[in-house]
């Protein structure tokens, strides 16, 4: 017997118009039995509209209007509605802007199966269009450094993955299947993440219980994945990145990390000034500044640290002490931080016994 799935999906304003109509086209095409799966498409900041505009294109679909916003609100509310419907055995999380191969479901869940250990399977994801009839790789899980910067893994290059199941540091927003039971048992989605890091913050806490977050070869989606960077986004960014470790790590783990952290913050001074991003960067410590968002933070961390079933020295396994992403290459970066913070690593990992 077939397991329920919820696909549940994204809509902001007029996203849909972009994108919905092949993305949902080819989802009622998988090889999936029809009465098993179901999509949920939660219309984000909705207006009338913008309800209309994706029953039109997605006439099969259950549309959500919801006036929050953010990645984690969006799936805390689909899923909330796919356990109402019974379609709660699976929760996929896929992003609009993206086709999906006919056997998705069927390798992602196949390979969640595999192992009991296993939390969080992503699928992998490849760029659309191809090059040249070659779909080049988008993300085959994601890496983490130890500053908290996260990027896709083989972005930009070509497909090297084989059909094995491999263990990923954390796994991207795009493409997530996770089970209700584990969902719930982390406590969905931090919907105050907003944006950013909240597929890190998701994993991690899977991680936190002992669990696996694996990449499902075999389970494919083609993304049309379009790298941008606003002032909003830098604000987020950083903002969620310093969260992530305060949140996730242990205060000896922490002391360590810091002076690596602090050279960075100064190093990265002439770089947010040249991009004109030095104020939004101030905006975040302005943030942290604010008694109430740091006991928000405080608070979090403790709820976090209950998850808690292995050390820091487990949950840094697979950690990397550099940026490896081509859309964000330069030379201050290449041979400047990325040799510093190897370097600084390679030192600091082996003392985090804890």
């Amino acid at each position: 017997m077939s397991k329920k799935v919820a696909l549940i999906m994204i809509n902001y304003k007029y996203y849909a118009e972009r994108f919905l109509k092949e993305s949902y086209e080819s989802l009622i095409k998988v090889n999936y039995p029809e009465g098993d799966y179901k999509i949920y498409i939660v219309d984000n900041v909705s207006s009338s509209e913008t309800v209309e505009l994706c029953q039109g294109l997605a006439p099969k679909a259950s549309i959500i209007p919801s006036k929050g916003n953010g990645w984690g609100h969006a799936n805390n509310v689909g899923a909330e509605e796919a356990i109402k419907d019974g379609f709660d055995d699976y929760f996929f999380f896929v992003n609009m802007d993206t086709e999906f191969d006919p056997e998705f479901i069927n390798e992602a869940i196949k390979v969640y199966e595999a192992d009991k250990n296993i939390g969080v399977v992503q699928s992998k994801l490849l760029l659309h269009p191809p090059v040249n009839g070659e779909y080049m790789l988008n993300s085959k899980g994601n890496m983490l450094t130890f500053l908290g910067f996260g990027y896709c893994s083989g972005d930009g290059k070509k497909d090297d993955t084989d059909d094995k199941i491999i263990d990923i540091t954390y796994a991207a927003g795009a493409g997530i299947l996770i089970s209700k039971k584990n969902f719930l048992h982390i406590d969905r989605c931090d919907e105050s993440f907003f944006m950013y890091h909240d597929d890190t913050e998701l994993s991690f806490k899977i991680k936190l219980l002992g669990k696996r977050v694996v990449l499902a070869p075999k389970s494919v989606i083609y993304h049309k994945h379009e790298f941008g960077r606003s002032i909003m986004q830098v604000f987020f960014m950083e903002r969620n990145r310093f969260r992530f470790l305060i949140q996730f790590f242990k205060i000896r783990t922490l002391i360590l990390i810091f002076p690596a952290w602090l050279i960075m913050e100064v190093g990265m001074l002439p770089y947010e000034i040249k991009n004109k991003w030095f104020l939004t960067k101030l905006k975040v410590y302005l943030w942290f500044l604010n008694p109430k968002n740091f006991i928000l933070v405080l608070k979090e961390r403790k709820k976090i640290q209950t998850l808690r079933k292995v050390n820091d020295k487990k949950l840094i396994e697979g950690i990397v002490p550099i940026v490896d992403f081509q859309q964000v290459d330069n030379p201050a970066l290449r041979y400047i931080a990325n040799p510093l913070f190897s370097f600084y690593w390679k030192i600091i990992k082996p003392l985090i016994r804890w």
